[in-house]
């Protein structure tokens, strides 16, 4: 599969796609190490400030110099105001050989426009491949948007997206369930269908009792703060308040940016914990722990100072892991001296990488594998949070469903599956290359 994208991304653009955990994360990441590794330059850009975190990357508007502009308009005016900063990045985008672009179902066709405009102003000839799935994150509208010169919503509408002339690859092969039926079933959610048979199946899954070693889900953070708390408080051993540490490196980082990258992470400033708390990660540690695992805090190691220096957690799996803190780094691409692209380091913020793991958002479980899910339903609001939430499980028979709501069940789930029929119109008529890893 590997293989194949090298292939084709040597003369096309490319569209990478496919539902919840068939492995978009996991190779894009290997083509970046597959390039890196061959000495090209490479430049991974996220939608948003948390998928800009997780590829590795920076976001869209901070890479292109956007600002807080939504359209083309807008920006002819603030490019007279920077022409210095726009040297910089075409000297950078002249020499890229892979631009990656996460999330792109995020990516409005405004947005897409002017990423296209950068590009041709750049002297871009590498090659541009998009990530993501239309049928999860739909863009984020502006509320009063009358300047906006083009009225359509998703990337794909765009012109600029059929001017890059993108070759399609779905991913089709799950690779966090190994149950064929409910990873169907989450298949047939992801493309809007709640017929009969869902709604029984996900019926059946509705239940007042909730297993101590769950993780619930919900739609909004209070519910998930006030149950963190209360369980945390339950445990009679010594609290520990750890606080994270930052660095800034970059005198001309303004302090609401650095803000926003560090709320971005995913991490506490303040991590409260205790001998006994069920706790789970938060990143990827190969051969050691994966974003999602859960297990119980067995031990707080201090050294002679009281710091604590690593926190001993007895993986649900039954090894223990020995969680030292992680540093984040915030960094800007630039031109080097021999006529690649470096990273020049920012920021750092260091933490241990780890959170109660009683409840948490739905929002903040984007790319998590989670064991024994319970999914509370009463407040999904927003196109394909209900398939976000579902597909986060591990097995079917591990999962469970709060719902409360005096509305009939039936009808609140066709009310919150909602899938817009650009997007169906748009995987139906563009031909895929399926494919597994």
């Amino acid at each position: 599969m590997l293989n194949c994208i090298i292939e084709l991304l040597g003369d096309n653009n490319l569209f990478l796609t496919g539902g919840g955990g068939v492995g978009k994360s996991y190779t894009t990441k290997e083509i970046m190490r597959i390039y890196k590794d061959n000495g090209k330059n490479i430049v991974a850009l996220g939608s948003t400030g948390i998928s800009a975190v997780g590829i590795g990357g920076v976001t869209i508007h901070s890479f292109f110099k956007f600002g807080l502009c939504a359209n083309h308009m807008e920006l002819k005016a603030l490019d007279l105001k920077q022409k210095s900063k726009l040297k910089e990045l075409f000297d950078i985008i002249k020499n890229i050989d892979l631009l990656i672009i996460d999330e792109i179902s995020m990516v409005s066709a405004e947005l897409m426009e002017m990423i296209s405009l950068r590009l041709m102003q750049g002297e871009f000839k590498g090659r541009l491949m998009v990530v993501g799935d239309f049928y999860q994150l739909p863009p984020v509208k502006r509320q009063k948007d009358d300047m906006t010169l083009i009225k359509f919503n998703y990337a794909f509408d765009s012109t600029a997206w059929y001017n890059f002339k993108f070759k399609n690859i779905e991913l089709v092969i799950s690779k966090r369930t190994s149950d064929t039926q409910f990873y169907s079933m989450l298949s047939r959610i992801r493309l809007g269908n709640i017929d009969a048979e869902i709604y029984k199946k996900l019926s059946s899954k509705i239940t007042n009792e909730i297993a101590k070693d769950s993780v619930i889900l919900y739609g909004r953070n209070a519910e998930a703060d006030a149950l963190n708390a209360k369980k945390l408080a339950q445990i009679p051993n010594q609290l520990e308040t750890i606080s994270a540490s930052g660095r800034v490196y970059d005198e001309t980082l303004q302090n609401d940016a650095y803000t926003k990258w560090i709320n971005n992470l995913n991490v506490l400033s303040e991590l409260k914990i205790k001998i006994g708390a069920r706790v789970m990660f938060l990143c990827n540690k190969w051969g050691e722990y994966y974003n999602g695992e859960q297990g119980i805090i067995k031990n707080i190691n201090k050294d002679d100072n009281g710091v604590v220096v690593s926190i001993s957690v007895l993986k649900d799996s039954g090894n223990i892991a020995d969680v030292e803190p992680f540093t984040y780094s915030l960094f800007e691409y630039e031109k080097d001296d021999e006529g690649g692209i470096k990273e020049k380091l920012r920021a750092e913020f260091t933490q241990f990488p780890l959170k109660l793991a009683y409840a948490i958002t739905i929002h903040k479980s984007q790319g998590m594998s989670i064991r024994r899910l319970v999914c509370d339903l009463n407040n999904i609001f927003a196109n394909g949070q209900l398939y976000v939430a579902l597909s986060r499980a591990i097995s079917w028979d591990d999962l469970s469903i709060i719902y409360t709501r005096k509305r009939d069940f039936y009808s609140y789930l066709k009310s919150v599956v909602n899938i817009d029929k650009c997007v169906a119109r748009f995987y139906e008529k563009e031909n895929f290359i399926k494919e597994g890893i």
